[in-house]
């Protein structure tokens, strides 16, 4: 069985898939501040209510954001003291490209948001074979929105912080535009989508624990401390 484990926005979640990539159970939930307090109880309870221990477990994945700071530092860190413990594989994987996977489509840009607080959105675009077509970026909105208007193949917009926003990215100046679609979204797509990718990358021939070099993916660094530059490329 593979842990998934997601804190790389106010949603939480954890869940279990076997080897076949099927989800025996998973939990989620929004919260503002309590990742910490939440998380591990609900890997516990996942855990017992298969009559598993940490150890019986074939590895984790850990959603590496773009997120909030301290959320991501709670799902990685987690994530690596079960990985420790017990002497599991770990996976990363970068939570922009979940977002994006399961919409790639012949002849479209897909874009994955992530709310980045601040009034600003963590934003990713992919060509249809799922390859990034420029850095990441993090902005307003509408600054994004701008930028993209430049991008004359159709666009679907995916993740959490799209769909919040799908009247503002479908009437965005100089107005409705057929080619500019939006997914819709809830908490358990993210989840699925990172056991999924979890366990491909589990099961590849060179799989390999990446806990030593395992960290989460910031776009903007925290305001505390010394400023440092942003790193606008995923892990």
């Amino acid at each position: 069985m593979l842990l998934a484990i997601d804190t790389s926005s106010r949603y939480g979640g954890v869940a279990l898939a076997d080897a076949a990539g099927v989800i025996t159970e998973s939990r989620t939930w929004h919260t503002r501040m309590n990742h910490t307090a939440q998380l591990m109880p609900a890997v516990a309870d996942i855990l017992q209510n298969h009559g598993l221990a940490v150890a019986d477990l074939a590895g984790c994945a850990v959603a590496l954001g773009p997120g909030p700071f301290s959320a991501l530092r709670v799902g990685v860190s987690a994530a690596k003291g079960l990985a420790m413990a017990a002497n599991l594989p770990i996976i990363g994987v970068d939570t922009l490209a979940l977002e994006a996977a399961r919409h790639l489509q012949p002849g479209r840009i897909t874009i994955a948001w992530l709310d980045a607080g601040r009034r600003e959105v963590a934003a990713a675009r992919f060509n249809p074979n799922g390859q990034r077509t420029q850095d990441d970026d993090i902005a307003t909105p509408e600054s994004l929105l701008a930028q993209d208007a430049n991008t004359p193949a159709p666009r679907l917009y995916c993740g959490e912080a799209a769909h919040a926003r799908k009247d503002d990215i479908l009437n965005h100046k100089p107005g409705a535009d057929s080619r500019i679609t939006v997914a819709p979204w809830t908490p358990a797509d993210r989840l699925w989508e990172l056991a999924a990718a979890g366990l491909r990358k589990l099961q590849s021939p060179d799989a390999a624990s990446e806990l030593p070099t395992l960290q989460p993916y910031y776009l903007r660094m925290p305001t505390i401390g010394a400023p440092k530059q942003r790193d606008r490329t995923p892990p």
